[in-house]
C-alpha cells in the first residue's frame, strides 16, 4: 500500500478532526506527542471505537499488541483484543490494509487516515473511517498507536454484530493517506496539494478522488440471476483478483460474485480447472477449498468445503 501526504481536509467524521488537532497541537513542533500528554475533551470523541496497540519489536519482528478496545469495536469483531496482537485478532480479508497502515504509522510518525468500504446483506454501501495516532515519549520512537474507527452508511442503521461478515466476503480500500505534524499551526490554505472528493457510485458517500484504489463495482442485473445454481447464502458482486491450484498448476482468474459458500469464477484459463481445487485471494494467504457446480464458457460456479 502507498500513502501519501495530504492535509487533514479529507478527514470526514468530526471526532475524528477533534482527536487530529488535538494530537497536533500537544505534539508543539515534534513528530508527535506522548501517550501520557493525551486528554481530549469529553464529548469530543468515543470511546467506545477506539483501540489502543503497543509496538514491540521492529523489522519483520514488529508486532502491535492491544492494550485496550473500546465496546463498539468488540461487538464489531465479537471477541477481546486485550493482549493479543493485530494479526492475530484481523480477519485475513483485512488484515493487509490493516497492518500496513499500523506500520506506516509506526515508521513515519505521521497520522495514517484510510476507508474500507463493503456492502451489507440488504446492499447497502457502508464504509470503515479508520484514523491511527502515533505516540512515544521522546518524539523519535513511536511507542503506542490509537485507532480510532467509524462505521457510516447512507441508508444508516448499521448492524454491528452482523457488517464484519460483509467485510470478510468484500473490503475495498477506498482512500489511504498520511498526516504530517504541524497542520493546526500553518496557513489555512495548505502548501500540501489536498485530495479533492467525487462521487464514486451514484447514491453513496464521495471519497477521495486521487486515493481510490479500486471501488466496489456496479451491480450486475439479470443476467447473473439466470445462473442455474441454488444458493444457500447471500452472494456480493466483487471483482477480486485470484488464483486456483490443483496438482501441480496455478490458473489466475477474477471472483465476479462472493459468499460465505461459494462464488462464481471468471478466466480465460479455467476449462482445464478439475471439477475440486482450491481458491485464494488477492491479499489472502488462506486457499478455500472448492467444488465446481456448474460451468460455462470462461466461467465457473463453485461451493466452498
Amino acid at each position: 500500500m502507498s500513502f501519501k501526504f495530504i492535509s487533514p481536509r479529507p478527514i470526514k467524521s468530526d471526532s475524528h478532526r477533534a482527536l487530529a488537532s488535538h494530537w497536533d497541537r500537544l505534539a508543539a513542533g515534534r513528530r508527535f506527542p506522548a501517550f501520557t500528554e493525551f486528554k481530549p475533551a469529553p464529548g469530543s470523541y468515543d470511546a467506545g471505537q477506539l483501540v489502543v496497540w503497543s509496538i514491540e519489536g521492529a523489522g519483520r519482528l514488529q508486532k502491535f499488541r492491544a492494550l485496550f478496545q473500546g465496546e463498539d469495536v468488540a461487538e464489531v469483531f465479537n471477541s477481546a483484543w486485550a493482549g493479543k496482537t493485530m494479526d492475530q485478532v484481523v480477519p485475513m480479508s483485512l488484515r493487509r490494509v490493516t497492518l500496513d497502515a499500523a506500520k506506516e504509522c509506526a515508521s513515519s510518525g505521521c497520522l495514517v487516515y484510510t476507508i474500507i468500504s463493503t456492502f451489507d446483506a440488504n446492499s447497502q454501501r457502508v464504509d470503515c473511517e479508520r484514523l491511527l495516532l502515533p505516540f512515544g515519549r521522546d518524539g523519535s520512537k513511536v511507542e503506542q498507536i490509537l485507532a480510532s474507527l467509524q462505521l457510516k452508511s447512507v441508508a444508516g442503521g448499521i448492524q454491528r454484530k452482523k457488517i464484519l461478515n460483509s467485510f470478510q466476503l468484500q473490503a475495498d480500500l477506498l482512500f489511504s493517506g498520511k498526516i504530517k505534524s504541524g497542520f493546526t499551526r500553518t496557513d489555512p490554505a495548505p502548501a500540501i496539494p489536498v485530495i479533492e472528493f467525487r462521487e464514486v457510485a451514484a447514491g453513496t458517500h464521495p471519497a477521495p478522488e486521487d486515493a481510490v484504489s479500486k471501488t466496489a463495482p456496479a451491480r450486475r442485473g439479470a443476467a447473473d440471476a439466470a445462473i442455474g445454481e441454488s444458493r444457500r447464502a447471500t452472494r456480493r458482486n466483487v471483482l477480486r483478483a485470484a488464483r486456483i491450484s490443483f496438482g501441480k498448476k496455478s490458473v489466475t482468474c477474477t471472483v465476479r460474485d462472493l459468499s460465505a459458500t461459494g462464488a462464481s469464477i471468471e478466466g480465460a484459463k479455467l476449462a482445464q480447472a478439475p471439477d475440486s481445487f482450491t481458491l485464494t485471494l488477492e491479499m489472502e494467504s488462506a486457499a478455500r477449498p472448492c467444488r465446481v457446480v456448474w460451468r460455462k464458457k470462461a466461467r465457473i460456479g463453485v461451493r466452498f468445503g
